[in-house]
């Protein structure tokens, strides 16, 4: 068995961050968030989400 290097799995993060993205913004998800009388800023907040756990992320990798 080979192990996984460490660009594989920033590759993984990177697809589950653009998975998430694609659920909360381009899917019936939208709809459905968006028709519960949330405030406006609720698209803004969920951006920041994304943006946070795409910093954390590479604030939190051990390349030398």
């Amino acid at each position: 068995m080979s192990e996984r290097s460490a660009e594989d799995s920033r590759f993984d993060l990177v697809l589950l961050l653009a998975a998430l993205a694609l659920l909360l913004f381009a899917s019936p998800l939208t709809a459905w968030w968006s028709a519960l009388g949330a405030p406006w800023y609720l698209p803004y907040l969920l951006w920041l989400l994304l943006i946070l756990l795409a910093a954390l992320r590479i604030h939190g990798r051990d390349d030398p």
